[in-house]
């Protein structure tokens, strides 16, 4: 890719971000920015609540009656 095609993208990219800048406030741009952490923390917790409950599924099923 040549110097002129990656000024040209970067010149998009700072439009696109000026015009988003224009109907987004702040707090939706932090939203934002930091949907992978959010995402990834839910992903996190939604793990640890499955093994979670397969510990104890796994709990119930090997007690003796």
């Amino acid at each position: 890719m040549g110097v002129e095609d990656k000024d040209f993208i970067m010149r998009q990219i700072k439009q696109l971000g000026e015009g988003l800048g224009e109907f987004l406030g702040k707090e939706d741009v932090d939203k934002i920015l930091n949907f992978s952490e959010d995402a990834q923390k839910e992903t996190q917790d939604s793990l640890a609540e499955k093994k979670l409950k397969r510990k104890q599924e796994q709990k119930t099923k090997t007690k003796p009656q």
